[in-house]
């Protein structure tokens, strides 16, 4: 096995969490770009979302919810693909029944108008089965990020998209969480996380493995190239000096493994996201956050890394 240095520059500091953000509807919000893969999809006439940081593809009809209030548009207006496709497979009856019931439970948003998840999921429930009936898979998918959260409900035309699975649905997450100074990531089930810290990373890397890797690891019988793969990024994804974590070297040592995942039909990808800690008058610093996110493709056939440290750009800082 050939041996390729490399470096990593982590450093993480405690800083309290912020409440959840929410984007003011009418805000201009500067979004991350587009990774390759959903450039791809856009191609394929897909529709972005959040603010353009997401795209699903054609067969997905998509509403937006605003964060505050967000039950009234829902209830006057109602998007032209999504028109057209309860049209097609003559749901409108059960569209209408089931936006009418998100606007009279009351508990599916707070005093301000903020939606709650959970509470909007268990209005949604009382109406899968007749959207799937007639061929439509409904989630309601949310996306958060330091410049806020954005939340949408995808209407999945099945047998158009075929395999598709959104990788947002909230009904979906996994309970993986990595925390970064101004925002919560989150993860779905069939993705395993696995997340290098910045401080002390090598040895935590090399103590204990995440559940939800070691689950994935036993399931397609992966551990012995993944005890070599971790040997190896604690060897040469960090640098001379320093010892941190090195996006670079990271991204060059996964490339040697990702074929002997694929075959079992597992996709490795680094992931990394900056954010910039103002210091008020003196200025700030830059905080970098990386992890590796392990992908079951029979789970998640269609899932893309919102912040793969390969396609997205290294000099992009959330401020």
């Amino acid at each position: 096995m050939q041996t390729i240095p490399m470096t990593v520059t982590t450093e993480v500091i405690e800083t309290k969490l912020e409440d959840e953000v929410f984007i003011g509807e009418d805000d201009e919000v500067e979004e991350e770009p587009l990774s390759k893969d959903d450039e791809a999809l856009k191609q394929y006439e897909g529709k972005e979302v959040a603010k353009g940081s997401h795209v699903v593809p054609k067969g997905v009809a998509v509403e937006e919810l605003k964060n505050y209030s967000g039950h009234k548009d829902l209830k006057n207006k109602c998007p032209e693909d999504v028109k057209k496709i309860m049209e097609q497979k003559d749901l409108f009856n059960t569209y209408d029944r089931f936006v009418q019931a998100i606007v009279d439970t009351k508990t599916t948003r707070g005093s301000l108008g903020k939606w709650k998840d959970q509470q909007f999921i268990s209005v949604l429930d009382q109406f899968r089965d007749d959207f799937t009936e007639k061929g439509v898979k409904v989630a309601l998918c949310k996306r958060k990020s330091g410049n806020g959260s954005y939340r949408w409900l995808e209407f999945i035309d099945v047998e158009e998209v075929g395999d598709y699975v959104p990788q947002y649905d909230v009904s979906n997450f996994s309970g993986q969480i990595i925390k970064t100074c101004y925002t919560k990531l989150k993860f779905p089930n069939g993705v395993a996380v696995e997340e290098l810290k910045q401080w002390g990373g090598r040895d935590k890397l090399k103590m204990k493995i995440p559940i939800h890797v070691e689950r994935m690891l036993e399931k397609y019988d992966l551990f012995k190239v993944y005890e070599q793969m971790v040997d190896h990024v604690i060897d040469a994804g960090i640098g001379n000096k320093t010892k941190n974590w090195k996006t670079d070297k990271l991204k060059e040592l996964i490339k040697v493994y990702k074929p002997m995942f694929a075959e079992k039909g597992v996709d490795v990808f680094v992931c990394h996201k900056e954010e910039y800690i103002s210091h008020g008058q003196y200025g700030g610093h830059v905080e970098h956050f990386r992890w590796i996110e392990f992908v079951d493709r029979a789970e998640q056939p269609t899932y893309q890394p919102q912040r793969d440290a390969e396609t997205k750009d290294e000099g992009c800082v959330v401020m």
